[in-house]
């Protein structure tokens, strides 16, 4: 049920929503200060406001997300992203937040995109995963998400966890909850797999 920026930010991402089953859990796990941070997907800027704003890089394919976030959170720095390269240097970046993006995009792009998350991350970089996902046990929720999400790409855990460990990346399912009681997430994490010589 696509909706346009600024509806989406007030009803699917307001503050106690976005701040309880988002903002909570990464700060839970993930210590942020001094860490720079990439915003895959960065939609309307929600993410930001848990990051210091020197770094913080939010990239967003939607330049109407990308406007009102700019209006939102005027010292935050967010970019229109229509390319298949990420627009920062090599081993620059701590944490990459993939919030709510991959039930977007086709395996194929996923696939291009761990390519480039591997060129951007530091050492010992880490990428945090929050997404939707299909599960045997909530079929209700499942025959919701499907009809109300406009991602076409809602996978089940394993999906999700086998693109990541095909493109090699070791992942920790760190916990899995429903959100409003319609919504079954995953929040997972993924490290690239370091070859050993």
């Amino acid at each position: 049920m696509p909706l346009s920026p600024r509806l989406y930010h007030w009803f699917v991402r307001p503050q106690w929503v976005t701040r309880k089953y988002i903002h909570d859990h990464i700060k839970s796990k993930f210590h942020l200060e001094n860490k720079f941070i990439l915003d895959f997907g960065s939609g309307t800027g929600a993410n930001c406001s848990i990051c210091h704003s020197d770094q913080y890089f939010g990239i967003e394919p939607d330049m109407e997300r990308i406007y009102l976030a700019k209006k939102l959170y005027p010292n935050y720095n967010f970019k229109i992203f229509d390319t298949h390269q990420i627009p920062i240097q090599n081993c620059s970046i701590d944490y990459i937040f993939v919030i709510a993006v991959l039930h977007h995009i086709t395996d194929q792009q996923i696939k291009e995109y761990l390519l480039e998350f591997k060129r951007i991350l530091k050492p010992g970089g880490n990428i945090i995963v929050m997404e939707p996902y299909l599960c045997e046990r909530r079929k209700f929720n499942n025959r919701f998400m499907n009809w109300y999400d406009d991602g076409r790409y809602i996978r089940s855990e394993k999906s999700y966890l086998d693109l990541f460990q095909a493109g090699q990346y070791e992942c920790e399912v760190i916990q899995k909850f429903t959100k409003c009681l319609l919504y079954n997430e995953i929040f997972f994490s993924a490290v690239p797999i370091t070859k050993q010589y």
